[in-house]
């Protein structure tokens, strides 16, 4: 079947706005909702999907330079939108919501919303404007991923001893915590929908981060050893100079849930787009076993 999604093109904000045109045309399943704006104004778009009392978030692209998370998570979305198309009339002319029994298909007992792109304007500089090869940050040089409340004095303390002390193409962590329209978006966003679960796209290693500090949300470890399982992909601790300030730390501090950060693929970022297939080949699997029945948040 015909794909919206390129997969053989670098992603930018208005390939990616026309990627969720698209897939919110031929697919009515997918809500397509805009959670905020970018530092340039650019929409932060989220992809729902399903309609059930459990909410999960997926995103990617809170590092400019990790761009193809962002394809990923689009063609993500669109491959899940092709499963329920043909059962959509059916369940959207329901006029209660069921209560699913645990067979029930994942988009009866679960709501996902995905967003693919966290930082545009970062992902801009790298893939329009051919910015350095290096930038990670948003459009003013604040690192999106090193600005969420969880630890952000010690990750400031660890990347000021480092020399990142001011804006640039990674690791600045902001004046203060979410003091960026793209992470306040997130938090506010994850807050309004209730999310019992995240995964967060980024890129290298082929590894999968758990863990934030001494939090243990009920469930994550088991859930954790599925993802591995499901990707070949290995459990690690988060390094030490990432290891404050993120959206996976914050979700896990501010809600006790589960939390997972997936670093897909393997070499230099920015990962070249011939590399999609090989990655999405460990990835997929792995998105599908978080959508699968007995998750931490259900039980």
């Amino acid at each position: 079947m015909y794909s919206i999604t390129p997969t053989n093109i670098s992603f930018s904000s208005d390939i990616l706005e026309a990627c969720v045109r698209s897939l919110a045309t031929q697919y009515p399943c997918i809500d397509v909702s805009v959670i905020g704006e970018s530092r340039k104004g650019h929409p932060i778009y989220a992809l729902t999907l399903g309609h059930g009392p459990i909410s999960y978030m997926y995103n990617a692209a809170h590092h400019a330079n990790e761009w193809i998370t962002a394809v990923i998570l689009t063609k993500f979305a669109e491959d899940m939108a092709k499963q329920i198309h043909p059962t959509w009339q059916s369940w959207t002319n329901k006029k209660e919501p069921g209560n699913p029994s645990p067979q029930s298909p994942w988009y009866e007992r679960i709501t996902l919303h995905m967003v693919p792109m966290v930082n545009p304007d970062g992902v801009d500089i790298v893939t329009k404007e051919k910015g350095p090869s290096i930038w990670k940050a948003n459009a003013i040089g604040v690192d999106l991923n090193s600005n969420y409340p969880a630890g952000w004095d010690l990750a400031k303390a660890h990347k000021y001893s480092r020399g990142y002390t001011t804006p640039g193409p990674r690791d600045y962590v902001g004046p203060y915590p979410l003091s960026e329209p793209e992470s306040m978006a997130m938090a506010a966003f994850t807050k309004l929908t209730d999310t019992k679960m995240t995964i967060s796209l980024h890129t290298q290693g082929e590894e999968i981060y758990w863990r934030y500090r001494d939090y243990m949300p009920p469930g994550a470890q088991e859930l954790a050893q599925r993802l591995a399982k499901a990707s070949g992909y290995m459990l690690e601790d988060v390094p030490s100079e990432s290891s404050h300030g993120g959206y996976r730390d914050w979700f896990i501090e501010a809600f006790n849930r589960p939390g997972f950060t997936i670093e897909c693929g393997y070499g230099e970022s920015p990962l070249p787009i011939s590399d999609f297939d090989s990655i999405y080949k460990k990835v997929y699997p792995l998105l599908i076993e978080g959508l699968k029945t007995q998750t931490p948040a259900q039980e």
